[in-house]
């Protein structure tokens, strides 16, 4: 074969990835979305694209009341000044800095203050507002730890399952959405640990495709992502 056309077939998935991130070949909802960038589309760099499409998928998976609070969200980003932008950029960086699992918890920590009662919320919140450095820390070390005694109370059921089903279940809840792994975390919680193994084994042995429709069968939600 010659060199040249050797060439032309290493490049030719690039080529054709390109082509498929260009504005003509984009659906009619997708322009829809990203219209914002039409303009500048073609300067984007691949990444970017990428990252773009990515969103416009998220946004057509929204259900309107979460369309309306992103729309909220843009409108105070709009506002900002340009060193609140960069603070809140750095807050970002910071957050990606941490390790997956950490992230976890603090999702579940916020989960938790968020279903307490207004009041309760207000007088932790003041609690926090007064406290010194070290005051913080060490509640923060004590929240860390009720977490973790309680997470090993969620887990409890998991020693119902042999170690070969233990080791399947964190690549199949890395293969659900962020949707359907909060609709399996609240119904998980409505369940006994003997229900909870069997829903285990069931979603680990099904097909990734079957597995929005086992969640979605307490009323989960089986969008995929």
């Amino acid at each position: 074969m010659k060199p040249t056309l050797l060439l032309i077939l290493a490049l030719l998935p690039m080529c054709l990835a390109a082509q498929a991130h260009q504005w003509n070949d984009l659906d009619e909802v997708e322009q829809a979305v990203l219209s914002p960038w039409q303009g500048q589309w073609s300067d984007l760099g691949e990444t970017r694209r990428e990252r773009l499409l990515e969103g416009a998928e998220r946004w057509q998976n929204m259900t309107p009341q979460e369309q309306s609070r992103v729309r909220d969200r843009l409108k105070a980003w709009e506002a900002m000044t340009p060193e609140e932008r960069e603070r809140v950029r750095h807050r970002i960086q910071r957050w990606e800095a941490i390790p997956e699992d950490r992230r976890e918890q603090l999702r579940q920590g916020l989960e938790r203050l968020r279903a307490l009662p207004p009041a309760q919320r207000k007088l932790l919140r003041k609690r926090w507002e007064h406290m010194g450095p070290a005051e913080r820390r060490a509640f923060a070390d004590g929240v860390q730890a009720a977490q973790g005694a309680q997470r090993a109370r969620d887990l409890s059921w998991m020693r119902l399952l042999d170690p070969a089903e233990r080791r399947r279940i964190r690549p199949m809840v890395e293969s659900l959405s962020p949707r359907q792994r909060n609709a399996l975390r609240k119904r998980m919680q409505a369940l006994g640990d003997a229900n909870k193994a069997d829903l285990a084994r069931a979603l680990i042995e099904a097909k990734s495709e079957e597995r929005g429709e086992l969640i979605a069968e307490d009323g989960g939600d089986s969008n995929p992502r």
